[in-house]
């Protein structure tokens, strides 16, 4: 199974955390980790990212969404809903619960609200 993580680059210790977990636990394999940039400080460097986070996202089984995300997490997971991918949204901080700062597109019914649970991931994806 292959994955992506979407999230602001303000959770990244959170998305190596559960990446690690992800890879060690199930063997699952991340088709991009975004976590390994830098801040880009170019339009070159900035495409060059897009592109490579777009691919990921497209030769992902699942994508895993963490709250609260910036705008290219919102993008991703748009390319991710358009393109059927299984849709997990992660939401340690209980964003859910505050309806001002939720978007109606975190309760679709493709959207399946995960615990952080891996177990649970697994159990989902590959029962």
């Amino acid at each position: 199974m292959k994955f992506y993580i979407a999230s602001s680059f303000k959770n990244k210790e959170l998305v190596q955390k559960i990446s690690i977990d992800i890879r060690s636990q199930l063997g699952w394999k991340l088709t991009y980790d975004w976590t390994q940039n830098e801040r880009a400080e170019s339009i070159e460097t900035l495409t060059e990212i897009g592109v490579k986070e777009f691919a990921g996202v497209l030769e992902s089984d699942v994508v895993i969404v963490i709250l609260p995300g910036g705008k290219g997490c919102h993008i991703e997971m748009g390319i991710a809903l358009g393109s059927k991918k299984l849709l997990f949204l992660y939401d340690p901080d209980r964003i859910l619960n505050n309806l001002e700062d939720a978007a109606a597109f975190y309760f679709l019914p493709e959207i399946k609200h995960w615990n952080g649970d891996i177990k649970v991931l697994n159990n989902t994806c590959c029962s």
